[in-house]
């Protein structure tokens, strides 16, 4: 009886261990493969360092793959504790308190607005398809306590709370998983024209990430990413400097630093290189750089489409900047 017991418990064991594994099979089977198995440690760092008081992103880089679907369920909007309103449809979904469901009307409107323009600017949308399941998860707050609020539970660090909107993704070998855009009210809601231009931005940034190869070394200067988002959110409308401003970018700004050192100079100063591409080599022009850059960089995308290196370029855009010089009435 003791043999036949014994017998009998292998025979258990064996069987559970069969059954786990069905289980995990089934539950691997629907996995996507990865699309990035081995992240260089230099895109790893620059992914982990995107975020400072200059820009609107907070990114981290998690080694382990993220286990689909990628739905909205564990959203923090979708907790009955967070007090929020849902506006929801087939690629967005609205977090606000009641009190914003006008301006979420409004925000979604602009967001379906902003696809056609994405796609053609940037190269492809990225639809809830494209994301294992995963709608734009849109957040809309009504003044700073409350953006500090939501920021409050998807990061650890401080981020930039005085920005307008921030975009908060998370890089694995598995892709971007966006956790939110976060709107500002304290700023982004002055009035409907500059709402927007923050929702069109924080939209490109989207794209942007998302269609980077995370297989390549990366190291993109902040003003590549944030002045084409802004370039894309005024559509195309030239910035102007005062001739103070014109003289310290001159001198301040070299287009493969990490980023310029002052707020205006990343966001209007980056929109200006974008504004003068154009006028040099057409929105056709701009197109191609940003699609050969998110391969193979800055460097390489410049002498590929426009047969310069980064120094000329450089020099081309500073000798004119008196092109953006604020007009006197």
């Amino acid at each position: 009886m003791r043999k036949l017991g014994s017998i009998l418990g292998v025979l258990l064991v064996f069987a559970i261990s069969a059954l786990a594994l069905v289980m995990i099979y089934d539950k691997g089977k629907d996995q996507k493969p990865l699309r990035y198995a081995d992240v260089p440690q230099e895109t790893i760092d620059w992914i982990n360092t995107l975020g400072n008081d200059l820009n609107d992103i907070l990114s981290s880089f998690n080694p382990f793959p993220i286990p689909t679907p990628w739905d909205n369920k564990g959203d923090y909007g979708n907790d009955p504790d967070s007090g929020l309103k849902t506006l929801e449809d087939d690629y967005f979904i609205f977090y606000f308190p009641e009190s914003l469901i006008e301006k979420a009307k409004f925000c979604q409107k602009e967001a379906h607005k902003a696809i056609p323009h994405l796609k053609d600017m940037m190269g492809k949308y990225y639809y809830p398809d494209d994301m294992n399941g995963r709608k734009v998860p849109i957040y809309l707050t009504e003044d700073q306590e409350g953006y500090n609020e939501v920021l409050s539970k998807f990061i650890r660090k401080n981020g930039n709370q005085g920005s307008a909107g921030v975009t908060i993704f998370e890089m694995s070998p598995s892709g971007i998983y966006l956790h939110a855009i976060a709107l500002n009210g304290k700023y982004a809601f002055v009035n409907d024209e500059y709402t927007k231009i923050v929702i069109w931005h924080e939209l490109n940034h989207y794209c942007f990430f998302a269609s980077l190869d995370y297989n390549q070394s990366i190291n993109l200067p902040m003003w590549s990413f944030e002045g084409i988002a802004e370039y894309f959110a005024y559509e195309g409308e030239r910035p102007s400097f005062s001739k103070n401003h014109i003289e310290d970018m001159r001198k301040e700004c070299n287009l493969l630093d990490a980023y310029f050192p002052y707020t205006y100079q990343v966001y209007d100063g980056g929109r200006s290189i974008y504004c003068f591409m154009e006028d040099q080599y057409k929105v056709s022009g701009i197109k191609a750089f940003i699609k050969t850059l998110y391969n193979s960089g800055i460097p390489t995308s410049m002498k590929q489409n426009f047969s310069i290196s980064v120094p000329e370029f450089e020099k081309n855009w500073k000798d004119n900047l008196e092109e953006f010089t604020v007009k006197r009435q």
